[in-house]
């Protein structure tokens, strides 16, 4: 590692391929836990073409038209953090922030990440003469309406921040993308997106230079951080890591991970008069939390848990799903059975607590209790 922890490299690629867009801060993390990159990182970049990118917790087949993405020849992908489906073009200006946990300089406790390293966004904007304020837990708004989209994740020894300046939004394009029940509902869609999404374009007329941009958000990055940014390019090996997990992001088994790991739930319908196959959905602050539950009487059989909401670690809800099989909710206090394996496991979900991922359940049970 490093020992001048005030130098980072700054990684420009400017515009890339549209799937490594996503790859290429997936490898820099990984490569700067394994010493592959020695210092700490930021790298900027823009998707060439349009892409699909769908939150690490969601079902790809529940909440994206894929269909009407394969006719139109847009990729869709699992990025390797939490969040919503979201439609990515040329009008998205990438910032990614890579740190090693030892850092000096980046908080570990995920909130004061986000507080800290939102700072120099929010900065850009309001040098823009756009008023921009930062709004917990990774939301940086203008009047109510986001006009930046951040996620963030810990990957082996490493944090990493992802986020963009929202130059233009594809708010008809970003309709046709999402999967809805009917045409009346993806109106209902659009005017959301109209009410709670903006833009440079928006806020401004017209789009700045991009340069301009970069200069602006790197000054107050170094101002506010204290760090110096070098410019660099990034090491042999972890081109090589994003070749590799470029493959990987193409499989159905990356894809489609969380549709597999809960396919017997799926597929299931009810067996017999004590056992169902019942969902139920809950919106906490973070996010919409969903969950597919099977159910004998009271005893919680067999669970997936999705969602565009955000927890920490980011693999941890296949271990969650097996801590909370065979639970009887008669006799346990869900809240607490949660909040106990999420505090022994050093769990992070912001804005989304123990009772809120129970009160999914209990409203999927809820439906059972109702129709009988």
């Amino acid at each position: 590692m490093s020992t001048k922890n005030n130098e980072w490299d700054l990684i420009f690629i400017g515009e890339n391929d549209s799937i490594n867009t996503q790859t290429i801060w997936h490898a820099a993390t990984l490569a700067r836990s394994r010493g592959i990159q020695e210092r700490d990182l930021v790298i900027i970049d823009w998707p060439k073409d349009p892409i699909v990118c769908c939150g690490l917790h969601q079902s790809l087949n529940q909440v994206v038209d894929l269909n009407f993405c394969k006719s139109n020849n847009i990729p869709v992908i699992r990025r390797v953090c939490g969040g919503g489906a979201v439609l990515l073009d040329s009008n998205q200006l990438f910032y990614n922030v890579i740190a090693h946990i030892d850092s000096k300089i980046i908080p570990r406790q995920i909130t004061a990440l986000y507080s800290k390293l939102l700072e120099p966004v929010v900065k850009t904007y309001r040098h823009f003469n756009i008023e921009a304020d930062y709004k917990p837990v990774n939301d940086i708004l203008v009047k109510g309406r986001k006009i930046s989209g951040n996620g963030a994740a810990l990957l082996e020894s490493t944090q990493v921040l992802v986020g963009n300046f929202i130059l233009d939004f594809p708010r008809k394009e970003m309709t046709r993308i999402l999967r809805v029940p009917n045409e009346k509902f993806r109106d209902k869609v659009y005017k959301s997106l109209e009410a709670g999404i903006t833009s440079f374009q928006d806020e401004l007329g017209y789009i700045p230079n991009r340069d301009e941009i970069i200069d602006v958000y790197t000054h107050h990055f170094e101002s506010i951080l204290k760090v110096h940014l070098i410019p660099a390019s990034l090491e042999p090996k972890t081109l090589e890591l994003i070749q590799q997990l470029r493959s990987t992001y193409l499989t159905d088994e990356w894809r489609f991970q969380v549709a597999q790991r809960g396919k017997s739930l799926i597929h299931k319908v009810k067996i017999h008069a004590s056992n169902y196959i019942v969902e139920g959905t809950h919106k906490s602050t973070g996010g919409l939390i969903q969950v597919i539950c099977e159910f004998q009487g009271a005893v919680l059989v067999d669970i997936l848990i999705s969602g565009d909401f955000w927890i920490y670690p980011d693999l941890i809800l296949p271990k969650l799903e097996q801590h909370l099989r065979n639970t009887d909710l008669s006799e346990v206090d869900l809240g607490l059975h949660i909040e106990s394996f999420l505090s022994s496991n050093n769990c992070e979900s912001p804005g989304t607590t123990s009772e809120d991922l129970a009160q999914s359940i209990h409203n999927a049970y809820q439906n059972i209790t109702s129709s009988s």
